[in-house]
């Protein structure tokens, strides 16, 4: 009777122990514990062993609002846990990465270990998911292992030939203080975002409209067989304010207000956010009736804030023919990289130690500076999606010379080590990893007034001859959150960006000035092409203050991982959060010396709608 008294006052402790442990520690054993049996037990018979293995697991909590013309069209509050899991076959040289087997059940596997995982603390059910996705992975990364050796060999590729595929990294063990967590205020978020949407009620003249409020505040739980763990935060609060309508004459228009911060309390006032939600109304209806661009403009051009920070973002701060390292892998079919390689500008990799801008340029990565001037910044981390810790202060370009690219553990001819910027990027329903920019700093070794940029604007197209120049003020951010949807409009639109090389996302707000007044009149229809990095050799002017922009950084690759992003943009609905959270502090006017600007091309012109709108004055 003593006995069995004894045992169940063991049982009862026991159960009070592992109800009374914080989630992190189950999580954190289940991960290890399965990580050990996986690395020593994983085999298939003829077929190599795992040599590495890493588990993410994302403990989350996420509040997802829609509203359109005062009325609450969506609002979701749940919490939610998701996995990611990495095997790799081979070894350090090569492994099952970095190659490309589009015709193969592996090509799309291996974004299947991307499940979710029981919500309770559950260590045994935590244990099974992992298993289940490790034993799912391990078979699709043999299988793909395999292959690429055979294509290798049909290629004539060797290990030798070719870089390794993995950069080994010292172990990381880190715990990052969670302070940047939140409480979330679903009631205060839903009254806020109708206010907002209800304002364009006011606009018949606006067609479609929406507000999305997403906030997301989670905790990174990362563990590999190398003996890195690490658990830091991840926080997210964004407001993103749509509006579309079409000119007369059937062309579509679009503005957008976005918010991006690392908590709820950094968003600007509601009132502040009504104001500018008019601004941006105001601007679409007096798009409608502007001018359209109908000429060929060859001249400076002189952009200001929120343009300022796109063009360093998607034009210098890109994997396409900017200065984030990509690596070109292997393709089971090489006509495959042919037909990707068309929509990619010249990679970067052999312009080291070369000029590559203007001398006068300065650019850093700084990925744990988290504030500037009082503002927070959400490109901040203390340790990336692999583990790796960043340098504080890492110099991408110094006076012009480039000196490095961004880069995780997959290296190229140049950049063979890790700089610690494989980051996470937000998905539709859980995280995924890419490499891109963290916190971006710009710097100018002369600058001057922005009035006075102008000038210089208007005196170097009078140099040219030129009788009109062009400031630009706005374009689209790609990551805005509307929802294009699967239209042969938004089709065309993205084959078109495919095969483009150089440029900007469309723009939004382009002024035209006279040289002579130097009156500014409004414009639309304008597009610029050929702006590539070499454009910045001809940076003529910069401004003295900075522009700090909190963004979401898209994946602008081009290839294989344009096609998966815009299957994920259209499965993700309107207003998904998407991208890679970033900053950018940069000069908030910059004047470049010659680009050129081309009437916007329309593969398809819609009609205007058959009866008036019947909302709004």
């Amino acid at each position: 009777m003593k006995i069995k008294i004894l045992l169940i006052i063991i049982l009862i402790s026991t159960a009070n122990i592992f109800s009374q442990t914080p989630s992190g520690d189950v999580i954190k054993r289940a991960m290890k514990d399965e990580l050990q049996r996986s690395m020593s037990k994983l085999t298939l018979e003829n077929l190599k062993n795992p040599f590495f293995i890493s588990y993410t697991i994302v403990d989350a909590k996420k509040l997802s609002i829609q509203a359109s013309l005062g009325a609450l069209i969506d609002s979701d509050e749940k919490p939610f846990r998701s996995q990611s899991v990495k095997v790799l076959v081979g070894d350090y040289n090569l492994d099952n990465e970095n190659f490309i087997d589009m015709s193969s059940g592996s090509f799309m596997s291996q974004f299947g270990d991307r499940g979710d995982i029981p919500l309770d603390d559950d260590y045994y059910g935590i244990r099974r998911s992992l298993w289940l996705a490790t034993d799912e992975k391990y078979k699709s990364a043999a299988e793909s292992f395999e292959a690429k050796l055979s294509a290798m060999k049909q290629q004539n590729l060797t290990s030798e030939d070719s870089l390794p595929d993995l950069i080994k990294a010292k172990p990381t063990v880190l715990q990052v203080n969670p302070k940047r967590q939140f409480e979330i205020n679903k009631s205060k978020w839903e009254e806020i975002a109708k206010e907002l949407s209800s304002i364009l009620k006011n606009y018949k003249e606006i067609y479609s409209s929406s507000v999305s409020v997403n906030l997301y505040n989670s905790t990174i739980y990362f563990l590999n067989s190398e003996g890195t763990e690490t658990v830091q935060p991840m926080t997210i609060a964004g407001v993103q304010i749509n509006a579309s309508t079409m000119a007369p004459d059937g062309a579509p228009l679009s503005d957008h207000v976005l918010y991006y911060e690392t908590n709820p309390s950094d968003l600007p006032t509601p009132e502040k956010m009504k104001s500018d939600v008019k601004t941006m109304a105001d601007n679409l209806l007096a798009l409608r009736n502007a001018p359209v661009f109908d000429e060929s403009y060859s001249g400076p051009v002189l952009f200001e804030d929120q343009a300022s920070a796109e063009v360093f973002s998607q034009r210098l701060l890109s994997s396409n023919g900017g200065i984030v390292s990509s690596r070109k892998g292997i393709y089971s079919n090489p006509q495959v990289l042919m037909f990707m390689s068309q929509g990619k500008d010249k990679a970067m990799e052999d312009k080291i130690d070369k000029k590559i801008v203007s001398t006068t340029l300065t650019v850093k990565a700084q990925p744990k500076m988290s504030t500037f001037e009082g503002k927070n910044l959400i490109g901040s981390y203390e340790v990336d999606a692999e583990g790796v810790a960043p340098d504080n202060d890492l110099v991408l370009i110094q006076k012009g010379i480039l000196k490095t690219m961004l880069n995780g553990r997959t290296p190229n001819q140049n950049v063979k080590q890790s700089n610690g910027h494989c980051g996470y990027k937000l998905g539709p329903s859980t995280l995924l990893e890419g490499t891109g920019p963290s916190v971006i700093t710009v710097s100018s070794s002369e600058t001057e007034l922005r009035a006075d940029i102008k000038k210089q604007l208007i005196e170097k197209a009078k140099e040219e001859g030129l009788k009109y120049t062009y400031i630009v003020r706005k374009v689209k951010c790609s990551n805005s959150g509307a929802s294009e949807g699967l239209d042969m409009s938004s089709i065309m639109s993205f084959a078109g960006d495919m095969q483009k090389k150089g440029g900007l996302s469309n723009l939004i707000t382009i002024y035209k000035v006279s040289t002579e007044t130097g009156k500014e009149e409004l414009i639309r229809g304008a597009n610029i092409s050929g702006l590539t990095v070499a454009s910045f050799k001809k940076l003529i002017g910069t401004s003295d203050k900075q522009y700090v922009y909190n963004t979401l950084h898209p994946d602008n690759e081009g290839g294989v991982s344009s096609i998966l992003s815009f299957a994920i943009s259209i499965g993700g609905g309107t207003g998904s959060l998407s991208g890679k959270p970033a900053t950018f502090i940069v000069p908030d006017a910059i004047l470049l010396e010659e680009l050129d600007i081309q009437k916007e091309k329309r593969a398809i012109t819609s009609k205007l709608p058959v009866v008036e709108n019947p909302v709004g004055r």
